[in-house]
C-alpha cells in the first residue's frame, strides 16, 4: 500500500466521503491485465464493490465515493461503522485463489475503519454522557477514586497496627 501508508497506524474514513487507495505491484512475473477491488466487512458479512476489471498500472490508484455508493447500488448492503478489509485480486481469478509464484496473489492485508459521523451539537446543548450534572468532580463519583481511598485507608491502618504491635508508636 502506498496511500494510505499502512505503517502509520489505523486509518478511519467518514461514511459519505471520498476514500483514496494507492498501491504498487512488486515481484510479479506475470502481471494481470485487470484487477477487482472490493471492501469486505466481517461484522455484517458483506462485500462492497469498489471497482471491477480495473486496468493495471505500475502504481495504481482508486478513488471510492462512499457517499454515492448507496445510490449506485440501491440493492446493496448499507455501510456500518466497523473495520473493513481491502481486497485486490486478479479479475481472472477469485478472492480465495491460492497464490502461485510470479502471479498476483489476492491481497487482503490492509484494514481500515469506516464510521458514521454524529450530528453537530452546539456547545450550550452538549451533554457529557459520563459527567455529573452541575458537578465538575465528586470525590466518590468514580469507582477508581473509591478503590484508591480504600487502598490508602488499608495501607495507613496496616502501618499503624504494626507500628503499635512492635512498639514503635
Amino acid at each position: 500500500m502506498v496511500t494510505p501508508n499502512a505503517i502509520l497506524g489505523p486509518q478511519y474514513y467518514k461514511i459519505g466521503d471520498w476514500v483514496t487507495f494507492a498501491w504498487n505491484y512488486t515481484s510479479l512475473s506475470i502481471t494481470p491485465s485487470h484487477v477487482d477491488i472490493m471492501a469486505s466487512c466481517s461484522v455484517n458479512q458483506q462485500t462492497y464493490t469498489i471497482a471491477v476489471n480495473h486496468s493495471v498500472k505500475a502504481t495504481d490508484t482508486i478513488l471510492w465515493d462512499t457517499g454515492a455508493y448507496q445510490s449506485k447500488h440501491p440493492n446493496g448492503p448499507n455501510f456500518v461503522s466497523e473495520t473493513y478489509t481491502l481486497l485486490i485480486y486478479d479479475s481472472e481469478s477469485s478472492v480465495s485463489a491460492i497464490a502461485k509464484p510470479g502471479y498476483l496473489s489476492p491481497f487482503n492485508q490492509f484494514h481500515f475503519g469506516m464510521y458514521t459521523p454524529q450530528p453537530y451539537v452546539d456547545w450550550s446543548e452538549f451533554e457529557c454522557a459520563n459527567c455529573l450534572k452541575n458537578n465538575a468532580f465528586s470525590i466518590f463519583a468514580s469507582g477508581t477514586t473509591k478503590v484508591l481511598f480504600v487502598t490508602f485507608g488499608t495501607t495507613i491502618a496496616s502501618f499503624l497496627y504494626f507500628a503499635v504491635a512492635f512498639g514503635i508508636i
